[in-house]
């Protein structure tokens, strides 16, 4: 079946898929690998999006790096219209009636309202581990029980800078999860509705701040676990896609530590280690989860370290402090490019910082080098345009 319908607009008649985003550079790069035409919006439109895109149409942005849903489906309506496949990314977790609306407006290739509300509500979420037997950290309503450390979390949260220690719930649209201790892992995997294709496991840390400790900070990888764990994810991951009908490329977040496994999260949709395994020897990752959408699962092994070339890392670089983008260009080894002249206020995001490494530790070094280079030059551009 071909991706594109033809229509009356310029973009619908040269775009093979629309993505939609906060930030959907890595989408728009995944396109490029599938040999697929993308039309982007997103809050940024960074230089390397424009490049990347047949067009990047920049949405408008609310207070929290939100999206407007007004803004966003009149954009759709004038440039995507209802026949072109369309994509969405992260920012949609916590607006279920604009999912809604998309589904019945558009051809969404991904998981709708239902399946992300089953995912991201989390006292249902909850339930559907227990049945499952699945193994996760325990929800409390009000407060938490004496010697039990509880992190606060907002409903359909993501990104980790709602994520906080806490003992009472402050209120509607957030609750308390239990606090498990050990590494942070995440699993890419594929469903088509009825059951999952595990694909690589990466290790996950925070960039903290004193308001966010849990903020995301980036993500490495391929790494292995224990077969017996591995088989054990799998086989969830397996019956929750059967119980939710989740299609599509997913993420499931997890601790791992001394006593096994724990499910903390499930992303329903393509996410930020695009960067880390959108590369040979996967196959186009967008081509995959077009393929698991209509229902085709690849018959792939998991992503094994000595598979590939390097390890691949992605880091967020989060600004220090307020600046202005004076430094031209920026290294190859960044992505989400800001253009020149952009104003970056004190903890936002300025780009994605690239790099690898024969295992975890090298890549993660060559990131803090390259962080520390980057912003030592940002600075000093800042300030001689300044002068």
């Amino acid at each position: 079946m071909p991706l594109h319908s033809p229509g009356p607009s310029p973009l619908r008649d040269v775009a093979d898929v629309v993505l939609v985003g906060i930030a959907a550079r890595n989408l728009a790069r995944a396109a490029r690998r599938a040999g697929l035409r993308a039309l982007v919006l997103d809050l940024f439109s960074d230089e390397d999006t424009r490049e990347l895109a047949v067009e990047a149409i920049p949405l408008r942005r609310l207070a929290g790096l939100r999206l407007d849903p007004d803004d966003l489906h009149e954009q759709l309506t004038v440039h995507a219209g209802p026949g072109v496949p369309l994509v969405l990314g992260s920012g949609f977790e916590e607006m279920p009636e604009t999912l809604d609306r998309l589904q019945k407006g558009f051809r969404l290739l991904g998981n709708g309202a239902r399946t992300v509300a089953a995912l991201k509500e989390p006292v249902m979420l909850d339930r559907t581990l227990t049945d499952l037997g699945i193994p996760h950290p325990r929800l409390f309503a009000d407060a938490a029980p004496e010697g039990v450390a509880t992190l606060e979390k907002r409903i359909g949260g993501s990104g980790g800078e709602h994520v906080r220690p806490a003992r009472r719930v402050r209120g509607e649209g957030w609750y308390l999860q239990e606090q498990v201790e050990g590494r942070t892992v995440s699993a890419l995997f594929l469903g088509n509705g009825r059951e999952a294709r595990l694909l690589a496991f990466s290790e996950q840390w925070c960039a903290p701040t004193p308001e966010a400790p849990y903020r995301y900070g980036g993500a490495a990888g391929p790494i292995r676990l224990a077969p017996a764990m591995e088989a054990e994810v799998a086989a969830a991951l397996t019956s929750l896609v059967a119980a939710t009908g989740l299609i599509g490329l997913a993420s499931a977040d997890m601790i791992v530590g001394a006593a096994g496994w724990s499910l903390i999260e499930i992303n329903p949709r393509p996410g930020a280690t695009l960067d880390v395994f959108d590369h040979p020897p996967l196959p186009p990752l967008l081509r995959l989860h077009i393929e698991a959408c209509e229902g085709r699962l690849p018959d792939l092994a998991i992503l094994d370290p000595a598979a590939v070339e390097a390890v691949c890392a992605a880091a967020i670089f989060y600004a220090p402090q307020p600046f202005e983008v004076a430094l031209d260009p920026l290294p190859d080894w960044t992505a989400d490019r800001p253009a020149q002249g952009t104003r970056i206020e004190e903890g936002e995001p300025v780009c994605t910082v690239l790099a690898t490494g024969h295992d975890i530790t090298h890549a993660r070094e060559a990131l803090a080098r390259r962080t520390d280079h980057l912003w030592r030059a940002l600075s000093t551009a800042h300030r001689k345009a300044a002068e």
